[in-house]
């Protein structure tokens, strides 16, 4: 049970976020969409080998020390159902959320519920948090950088704007890939934290370590579930359209921001969320031509989605865990 809807929630996750690395790639017309989502699933694939550094992190924020395998089994599950309900309802209405935020939210909800305050290692809490809040504010920031500096590049070599946007476009294919690379080495390992802490709880570990078929499993999953984005262009229109216009210089100055936001909180194993910095950062490359070039009403939206994100969560969590704990009795 905890397998099948940890893979549930994996595949949702790449379904949701898939967006994030090919929506500005796919507007500026740098590659045809269905080849930009296959290359965004391979590079899904492999990012998660770069190292378990976020999964340890994810898994450390409850104590399963505290808990048999049969309630950290109803846990992980209630944690994971919280957090499926909210990637699929916002999905529905088109808003880019964190399925990280969401899902931290739905560990919080069921640990409480199951094991108390007590059962919460809210010094590992606060850190997750802290990634979460400020991750967003160095992309926006690193984006409109990228974007500054490119813009300048480009008015002191004197090209015109379509000879500029052929060069970007061709840069876009790699930032495109290294943002997909990044999104796997942070957003599948939460998913081998929530296996691995369910399976140290039930095999009474010492200390976590995440077994090789987890890596493969979630790897896997999430790769299936961003070729599967494919089919809805829901996320992929809010971001290629609704936050800014996008040439290719912005798309190439997001994503590379993004990435490399993402790739040094993978390195250092805090788990951010890649939605969360994708939007801000091409909010950056806006801002960088101006407050109006940014389409605030869309951004209010994505926004007031992001804060309920984590309460939603831990409410449906809790309700989950309380259910699921009267049903099996």
């Amino acid at each position: 049970m905890v397998v099948v809807a940890a893979i549930a929630f994996d595949l949702m996750n790449g379904f949701h976020d898939g967006c994030n690395a090919v929506s500005t790639v796919i507007y500026t017309k740098a590659l045809k969409p269905r080849t930009a989502i296959a290359v965004s699933a391979f590079f899904n694939f492999i990012g998660p080998f770069l190292g378990i550094k976020v999964a340890q992190t994810i898994g450390g924020v409850i104590s399963f020390s505290d808990a048999d395998g049969d309630t950290m089994a109803l846990l992980v599950v209630s944690a994971l159902l919280g957090a499926f309900i909210w990637d699929t309802l916002t999905w529905i209405w088109g808003l880019p959320v964190s399925s990280s935020h969401a899902l931290i939210g739905g560990l919080l909800g069921a640990g409480m519920i199951a094991l108390g305050a007590e059962g919460v290692n809210w010094g590992k809490a606060a850190t997750v948090m802290s990634a979460l809040v400020f991750s967003p504010l160095i992309g926006m920031s690193v984006g409109f950088i990228l974007m500054y500096l490119s813009r300048r590049i480009i008015g002191a070599i004197r090209i015109d704007i379509e000879r500029a946007d052929g060069f970007y476009r061709k840069m876009q294919i790699f930032s495109s890939a290294f943002v997909s690379f990044t999104h796997g080495s942070n957003d599948a390992t939460k998913v081998m934290g929530i296996i691995t802490l369910f399976l140290a709880a039930h095999y009474q570990w010492e200390e976590l370590h995440v077994p090789v078929w987890v890596i493969l499993l979630c790897a896997g999953a999430m790769a299936v579930g961003t070729y599967l984005s494919v089919l809805s262009f829901r996320l992929i229109r809010t971001m290629g359209e609704g936050i800014t216009q996008l040439h290719p210089v912005h798309g190439f100055s997001a994503e590379s921001g993004a990435a490399l936001v993402i790739f040094t909180a993978s390195r250092l194993g805090l788990p951010v969320s890649t939605t969360h910095v994708v939007t801000s950062s091409v909010t950056g490359t806006g801002l960088a031509s101006g407050l109006k070039s940014v389409g605030w009403k869309t951004f209010r939206d994505i926004l007031l989605a992001w804060v309920v994100t984590l309460p939603f969560c831990a409410g449906a969590a809790a309700a989950s865990y309380f259910v699921l704990s009267k049903l099996m009795g």
